[in-house]
């Protein structure tokens, strides 16, 4: 299992698309499973950027993860957007769901390329001030949860996440490479076409 970190706008959503698309790994977006629970006030708190709490996340989080490890236990888990605060990353540590993740790639991408890209994809929690809070919550948060998961033997990788999202894709790919998640020979294949 690996979880992709990135500032608003950062492409987590559009990269873990594209490995579960190219690998048939299973793709797990934070915000749609949140969303998905059709809640007044979770709906709010996401359109407004507000923290939205971790009792509900991590239950709502460890429910997606049983149900796929129960009909898919062999295929690689990507999570995009979670952890998403230092509670969650305890949380990790604390059930013991911090051993079945690998790695935690993080996309860094300079706050004047977030601000364009997030103007154009028009999405509806995508307003000013919302976007203000997600990435101060995130600023606050990725250092601290980074250290705490490399801390307890996840590896962790800083990754180009501006050009093309197929770019930002081959950029990923070497680092799941290293990390042996996937073969080098069949990396190497892919990326000769």
């Amino acid at each position: 299992m690996i979880t992709l970190f990135g500032a608003p706008g950062a492409g987590k959503t559009e990269q873990g698309r594209l490995l579960a698309r190219k690998y048939g790994w299973e793709w797990i977006s934070y915000r749609d499973l949140l969303l998905n629970l059709h809640d007044k006030d979770i709906r709010f708190a996401l359109e407004h950027g507000m923290f939205i709490d971790d009792d509900i996340a991590t239950r709502v989080v460890q429910g997606t993860l049983n149900r796929l490890r129960a009909r898919s236990y062999r295929r690689e888990i990507i999570l995009d957007g979670f952890p998403a605060d230092y509670q969650q990353v305890k949380w990790l540590v604390e059930n013991g769901e911090i051993k079945n993740l690998t790695g935690a790639i993080v996309l860094r991408v300079p706050r004047g390329e977030l601000w364009k890209r997030l103007v154009a994809r028009k999405r509806v929690d995508d307003t000013r001030a919302a976007i203000e809070r997600r990435q101060d919550l995130y600023d606050r948060n990725i250092t601290g949860m980074i250290k705490t998961l490399t801390k307890n033997g996840v590896l962790a990788r800083e990754v180009d996440g501006c050009n093309a999202p197929e770019d930002v894709l081959e950029r990923v790919e070497e680092v799941l490479a290293d990390w042996g998640m996937v073969p080098k020979k069949q990396y190497e294949k892919i990326r000769e076409k």
